[in-house]
């Protein structure tokens, strides 16, 4: 007779793409229009303008960039801006929120060198936007800038600009880290005996699911080999699959997407021959996180699907 005792530990770690820090740069199209640049006694005929952008920053933390950029404006007649153009270099923090975990609104507060036709002056900035992730490492964004207090000697003018930008960020594609460690301990004895076996694996969302859905990526099931394997051999075991969110975004649209997630790993299981009455399928939204959801690493650990097989006793003759 043998008795075995087998411990199984398995992690997957699929990591979120870019590091917090990163590089970017980026180009915006748009539409611009002036404000008071107008007096009496001048010709002003245009007022509106397209209007083109290149910009770049650096990204401290998923929350926090400083972001610097040129922006031509367009040609217009105005008070002492007889059709000229209009351009300025900018330089402005980016302060950022996620309201989901593909969309972000932001905020850029900071400072202007403004070209106003033949005269140049320093200007207050401010801008608001909507930022859409695109992948892990480019992104969309609506955004509307205002430049204020530009001064030519004549008068005090007010650019607007709305515009639609492309962004890129550098070092967003590192291969994610994957550890798998086994440990097998065999110990000889001349009866029949009866020990217990268990599993755990955590499912991080950004290699596992496609961005802020439940469906699976193609060849997500490969990383469940083992597990199935497990299940297939021993049918007296039960599996528990939890799945869990980070804390963007409504705690109720959390909630719902962490049992759809957890959902679909049971549907996955049961197509490949495990039984759905040996599951217990639950979702925790953005309890119990292991990480810290202040980082973008951090959040990405927290958005995951735990997988558990509890201690079963199974008896082995020979």
């Amino acid at each position: 007779m043998k008795k075995l005792a087998v411990v199984i530990s398995a992690t997957l770690a699929m990591a979120a793409g870019a590091a917090s820090a990163a590089p970017y740069v980026g180009l915006k199209a748009g539409y611009s229009w002036l404000d008071d640049e107008c007096k009496s006694g001048f010709t002003c005929d245009d007022n509106d303008s397209g209007s083109l952008g290149v910009f770049g920053g650096y990204e401290f933390y998923d929350f926090l960039s400083l972001e610097a950029g040129y922006d031509y404006l367009g040609k217009f007649t105005g008070a002492g801006l007889p059709n000229d153009s209009v351009d300025a270099f900018t330089l402005a923090p980016k302060l950022s929120f996620g309201i989901t975990d593909a969309i972000d609104i932001y905020g850029k507060f900071g400072g202007a060198y403004v070209n106003y036709g033949d005269k140049s002056d320093e200007s207050f900035l401010g801008a608001v936007g909507l930022e859409f992730a695109g992948s892990e490492n480019t992104s969309v964004r609506l955004e509307y800038q205002a430049l204020t207090d530009i001064n030519n000697d004549v008068t005090r003018a007010f650019a607007n600009t709305a515009s639609l930008g492309f962004v890129y960020r550098f070092g967003g594609n590192d291969e994610p880290e994957q550890v798998v460690e086994e440990e097998v301990m065999v110990e000889e004895v001349v009866e029949t005996v009866v020990m217990t076996k268990t599993f755990d694996a955590t499912l991080l969302d950004t290699e596992t699911f496609a961005l802020n859905s439940s469906k699976l990526k193609p060849g997500s099931e490969s990383k469940l080999d083992e597990l199935v394997q497990l299940l297939n051999q021993y049918p007296q075991a039960q599996v528990e699959i939890v799945g869990y969110t980070d804390s963007s975004g409504a705690a109720e649209y959390n909630q719902k997407l962490s049992e759809k997630r957890a959902q679909s790993v049971a549907a996955m299981l049961a197509d490949r021959g495990v039984d759905s009455s040996r599951m217990s399928v639950s979702g925790e939204g953005e309890n119990n996180p292991i990480a810290s959801n202040e980082t973008s690493e951090g959040r990405s650990q927290n958005r995951r699907v735990e997988i558990s097989v509890p201690e079963f006793e199974y008896t082995v003759e020979q």
